[in-house]
This record gives C-alpha cells, sequence and structure tokens, in this order.
C-alpha cells in the first residue's frame, strides 16, 4: 500500500455518536499526517442495507441534518489540527453509489463500521460490506465497536505460492498495508499462515483413520517448510520469529483461535479474483471469518487488480 494521504469514511447517518470508524480513521490520520473526508451517501430506498434509516417507517433527515451531523464528527478531530471535508451524495443503491464514488476519489484508504448481518444478509441479499469487500478500488478497513489497544496488535494472513506471481504479489501488498498501518501507530505486527497438510489430505482421501509415523514425519517436514516460506516473506519487514504463526487448521478456526490468543486489534486480509481467497470470499469460509472474528479487518486488494472480482 502506497502511503496514505486521504482517508474516506463511510459515516452511518443512523448510528449515535461516537463512530467507531470516525475516532480510528482520526487516529490514523493525526498519526500519518492525512486528511479526512467524512461521507454520507443518503439513498432512496434501504431496501439492500439495514444501515440507512427506512423510508417507510421514519421521515429521512434533511441534507442540512446530515451535514449537521457531518460537522458534529468532523469537530474533534479538526480540533487535532486534522484537516475534514465533509460530504453527502445519493443514489438508489448504497453499495453503487459508494463504489461510483469511490472510482473518481482520490482516498488512499475507506474506512467503515460493519456490523453483525442475519444470515439471509450474507447469502441471499448480499450487504454493502459484501460489495464493498469485491468492489472497493483501495485498501477497506471494517471497523468494529471496540478500541484498539495501546499498542495496538495487527496480524497480517498471508498464503504463499511460489509458483503463482499473483499470489504472491498480493502476500507483499497484505505485508506492506500491514506494515503501513503498523508503524505509525507503533504497533505490534504479527504474520500468520493456516494450512492443512498434504500428508492429511492424502489420509482422508485414501480413507485412513491411524496417522502412521511417516505421516507425522510428513507433517513435520511440510510444517517447516511453509515456516521458511514465510520467514523469507516477513523478513523485510522486521517480523519476529515470536510473531510469525504457522498453523494447522482451517482458515477460520486458526485466525479465530489466533486473533482471540494475540488479542489481534485489526487482522489484514487479501482480496483477489483469483487463489484461495476468492474462493474462500465466494463462499461461507469467507462470511463466517468476516461475520465472526471480533477484530477490525483490512481488506487488500491487488495492486494490479482494476477490476471488481466477479460474482
Amino acid at each position: 500500500m502506497n502511503r496514505i494521504n486521504h482517508i474516506l469514511v463511510v459515516v452511518d447517518p443512523t448510528a449515535s455518536a461516537p463512530q467507531s470508524a470516525v475516532d480510528k480513521a482520526g487516529l490514523l490520520a493525526q498519526r500519518l499526517g492525512a486528511s479526512i473526508e467524512l461521507l454520507i451517501c443518503d439513498i432512496e430506498s434501504a431496501v439492500d442495507d439495514d444501515v440507512v434509516t427506512l423510508r417507510a417507517h421514519k421521515t429521512p433527515p434533511s441534507n442540512t441534518q446530515l451535514l449537521d451531523l457531518l460537522e458534529a464528527l468532523a469537530a474533534p478531530i479538526r480540533a487535532l489540527k486534522t484537516e475534514v471535508t465533509v460530504r453527502t451524495i445519493y443514489g438508489k443503491s448504497l453499495h453503487d453509489s459508494l463504489l461510483d464514488y469511490l472510482r473518481g476519489s482520490n482516498a488512499d484508504l475507506v474506512v467503515k463500521d460493519t456490523h453483525h448481518h442475519s444470515l439471509a444478509k450474507r447469502t441471499l441479499l448480499r450487504n454493502t460490506d459484501w460489495h464493498l469487500t469485491r468492489g472497493c478500488p483501495v485498501p477497506l478497513l471494517l471497523t468494529k465497536k471496540k478500541a484498539w489497544q495501546r499498542p495496538p496488535v495487527i496480524m497480517a494472513a498471508v498464503d504463499p505460492n511460489q509458483t503463482n506471481e499473483r499470489a504472491a504479489a498480493l502476500d507483499r501488498d497484505i505485508l506492506s498495508s500491514a506494515a503501513s498501518l503498523a508503524g505509525p501507530l507503533n504497533a505490534d505486527l504479527h504474520v500468520i499462515h493456516t494450512f492443512i497438510p498434504v500428508a492429511f489430505a492424502a489420509v482422508v482421501a485414501a480413507g485412513g483413520q491411524i496417522m502412521t509415523r511417516e505421516y507425522s514425519e510428513a507433517v513435520e517436514v511440510e510444517n517447516s517448510f511453509r515456516y521458511h516460506q514465510i520467514e523469507g516473506l516477513v523478513s523485510a519487514h522486521g517480523v519476529t520469529q515470536a510473531h510469525l504463526h504457522v498453523e494447522m487448521g482451517t482458515p477460520e478456526d486458526c485466525l479465530m483461535d489466533t486473533v482471540t490468543k494475540y488479542r489481534t486489534d485489526v487482522m489484514v486480509m487479501g482480496a483477489s479474483s483469483h487463489g484461495r481467497w476468492h474462493r474462500m470470499i465466494v463462499g461461507s469460509t469467507a462470511a463466517t471469518i468476516l461475520e465472526s472474528l471480533p477484530c477490525d479487518i483490512l481488506i487488500v486488494r491487488p495492486s494490479d487488480d482494476a477490476q471488481a472480482i466477479p460474482f
């Protein structure tokens, strides 16, 4: 991720202050010397997302009221000498309007509060976060109502693949983005890689149930090999051995355990139209991870991924 000069914050017009996305963006802007844009998207219908006031039940706020809300949120950030602009936009679809606006924006980072979505939202109606993770042209920080520790813990999830340069490039982008946040925040930077051993998959495929000595040795060799891969990848970012984690198991289980164990504040993950994360993100695994992780999540797209991820 290039230097962050401008942070765009998607403000929820129905939430009461303070808003986690605004507070965290303000902290980042102060540490990075970046400017902030507070944005409200006012839509004609809130059928596709439950963040915006349902017009059938409440009188929609006027543009003046929305601007007053933005100015109130901007005031404490401006008091810290950070440049803040406010803006309202309009459209019939929240995610379409946001993505259209972002394509012409000079934002280097988008920050948005996220919250629990029902199973129907995750699988059928598709919430705004779902669309943004696939179409946001810059890194997307989805925040939850939990303050960062001091110093915060940032965890980068990588999946090294020496035979796929695109996947390798995404891992480098993930680490660069994680380091770009960790440095200014004086955060502890960790790196995690999860995998299911090839030997285990072979035993299951063969219908075996007993783990032999040969199996144990094969798992140990693969674990050492993967650790060596990650070690070379993270060396440029000063990640110590104590902060490097190679875990055997499914991504959702390993990431949840690691976030809890190391009290992670931000998990940095990749989203691409190719590779394992894409296979995860169009299925239930990524939805489970995005929904269940108790920490904030920074979604990073490949630097050469000019188009939105296909559905």
